[in-house]
């Protein structure tokens, strides 16, 4: 089994030897970061390092794209393995640690064409949208709402829209954002509430995996589009995405009034950012 075997079925459909040299790093190795992984090795992306401080547990199993053999190691080992299943010729990096504590974060965000944050925090995100902003690197950032019910997909551009801080700034005027948190952001008694469960439990259930799989499959659409916007010129059939902000619903539960509501934005640069616009002040100095 060579390269031109494995995508054989798909060449004709879309030109995947043109993204292969793009190095993508991927923060965060749960049900999300995991699954978008995946699917970018499918799509011919070779050179990944993958981020995560975490290993597999029993709970994770259910909507992880790594089964019960994978339960007590390291989620970059685990899904390393799997990337390596699909896809034998992928060059994949793998780092245990924490990226708020550890000091190589920068550089790793410096040397990747494209960056894939999906944490479930919000201190990882501000860190890697600042270190994104301050080194001109694409992000995608994908977050699944509590319970399941839908969730939302940014992406920065550098030089063409605006960031993450610029996005949470930007959030509180939207329809289908309003009312809803992560569950991250809920406090113990509203855990306790929704789901009878330990704050411990309830992190890591925000749905079931169909639920999230949406959410991930937008994901990687952004991510290749962000890869594809760095070429010289765009693989074929691979049309690229205006709007760099979408919210999603899986259901119809308040915000949503239908099964599969999607709403599309294009975020510019907010006045006042003080990431972005600081970044930019900067340059102009």
């Amino acid at each position: 089994m060579n390269q031109t075997t494995l995508f054989a079925r798909v060449e004709g459909l879309f030109d995947v030897g043109v993204l292969g040299d793009a190095h993508v790093l991927v923060v965060g190795c749960g049900s999300g970061g995991g699954n978008v992984a995946l699917q970018l090795v499918m799509s011919g992306i070779k050179h990944l390092t993958l981020v995560d401080k975490d290993i597999l547990e029993p709970e994770n199993v259910i909507r992880h794209v790594c089964g019960a053999q994978f339960l007590g190691r390291p989620k970059v080992d685990a899904v390393a393995e799997v990337l390596l299943d699909r896809n034998p010729s992928a060059e994949v990096t793998k780092l245990d640690l924490d990226v708020v504590r550890d000091a190589r974060t920068a550089l790793l965000v410096q040397e990747a064409d494209v960056v894939v944050l999906a944490t479930d925090n919000e201190p990882s995100r501000w860190l890697i949208n600042e270190l994104c902003v301050r080194t001109k690197t694409p992000s995608c950032v994908a977050r699944v709402f509590t319970r399941g019910i839908g969730g939302e997909v940014f992406a920065y551009r550098p030089g063409n829209g605006g960031c993450l801080a610029c996005l949470e700034g930007f959030l509180q005027r939207t329809t289908f954002r309003s009312g809803i948190r992560e569950v991250d952001l809920l406090n113990e008694d509203e855990r306790q509430k929704l789901y009878g469960l330990g704050v411990e439990e309830i992190k890591d259930s925000p749905g079931l995996n169909i639920d999230i799989a949406f959410v991930t499959a937008f994901h990687t659409r952004f991510v290749l589009d962000s890869i594809a916007r760095l070429l010289p010129e765009r693989p074929k059939y691979l049309s690229e995405i205006p709007e760099n902000y979408l919210v999603w619903g899986n259901r119809p539960v308040a915000p949503f009034d239908r099964n599969f509501q999607l709403q599309r934005i294009t975020l510019t640069p907010q006045a006042g950012c003080k990431i972005c616009g600081m970044a930019e002040s900067n340059d102009a100095i």
